[in-house]
């Protein structure tokens, strides 16, 4: 008779803590603080650490970065309350930018952790151990990427470019970038990247005995999310609608708030009302998984 499953209850008891303070704060509903929970155990219930601890660092930095000037972003953006920037994040939401992660960590638990020994499973001897880092580190790097890029990139003290024309357009402005947007898309992946060679040196004793794949693994998660954060512009530039008040002098983020047809309201560029933040949250998580999976398979 075969052996159930591990269970892991600490990851079920952090997973648990990550989602019932997100249900507290305002920054999750109650469908996605259950939706959070699923996808928290998932990514901890491995017998590595590497796949939880990243999720959890890209959720604590860019939390962080939501944190940083709301008042100042409050003014550039009539949204949410300021001092809830991610507002009630519903299940769409959270799995819209955590689902390729989650099926890595399981496809890992399911694979390649269940048929070699913890010290010799995270970089090598099976051939999906690194496609599915990979394909983890493509997803996190992009996600901090763009959040990063939207929270810090909006404080530039430039106006940003509308990719479309190369024109300026007001902060804020869906498919506008900045070299501030830019480099913190950069610095976002550069740290997922960084947290994964933390992991790996503390839990793979292997992994000390030659040392390129560090520069190789931060590199490429500067690089993913440099990529994704471009990407989630140019869908934003084309897909998503952005409207300004000529009046507060703000993008309006909540359209429920005032009627598009308001006098007051103008559209700024090219923008259909195709896709939500989340659509595009998706796309990009999808596309740059895929990219991190098919470099880790070569």
């Amino acid at each position: 008779m075969s052996s159930l499953p591990p269970l892991y209850p600490s990851a079920a008891i952090v997973a648990t803590t990550l989602g019932l303070h997100g249900y507290r704060k305002g920054s999750l509903s109650l469908d996605g603080a259950i939706t959070a929970w699923l996808v928290g155990y998932g990514h901890l219930a491995n017998p590595i650490s590497l796949f939880g601890v990243t999720m959890i660092g890209m959720y604590l930095i860019g939390s962080r970065a939501t944190k940083v000037k709301v008042d100042v972003k409050a003014k550039l953006e009539d949204g949410p309350d300021p001092l809830k920037p991610s507002g009630n994040r519903n299940w769409v939401q959270v799995l819209s930018s955590s689902l390729p992660g989650l099926i890595a960590a399981l496809l890992y638990r399911f694979g390649p952790a269940s048929q070699l020994d913890k010290s010799s499973i995270i970089l090598a001897l099976h051939p999906l151990a690194r496609p599915l880092l990979y394909t983890s580190l493509g997803l996190n790097a992009t996600i901090l990427a763009d959040t990063l890029a939207s929270e810090l990139g909006i404080l530039s003290s430039k106006q940003p470019i509308y990719l479309p024309t190369l024109k300026p357009v007001p902060k804020g402005t869906n498919g506008a970038i900045s070299l501030l947007g830019l480099t913190t898309s950069v610095l976002g992946g550069s740290l997922i990247g960084l947290i994964m060679v933390i992991d790996l040196l503390i839990e793979n004793p292997v992994s000390r005995n030659e040392y390129g794949w560090i520069i190789e693994l931060i590199g490429m998660g500067a690089g993913l999310g440099l990529a994704g954060s471009l990407l989630d512009s140019i869908l934003g530039a084309y897909f998503q609608p952005t409207y300004y008040s000529r009046t507060t002098k703000q993008i309006l983020t909540d359209h429920s708030k005032k009627s598009i047809k308001d006098e007051d309201v103008e559209k700024i560029g090219y923008g259909l009302n195709l896709l939500s933040n989340s659509g595009v949250n998706f796309i990009c998580g999808v596309v740059l998984s895929g990219v991190g999976w098919w470099y880790g398979s070569q």
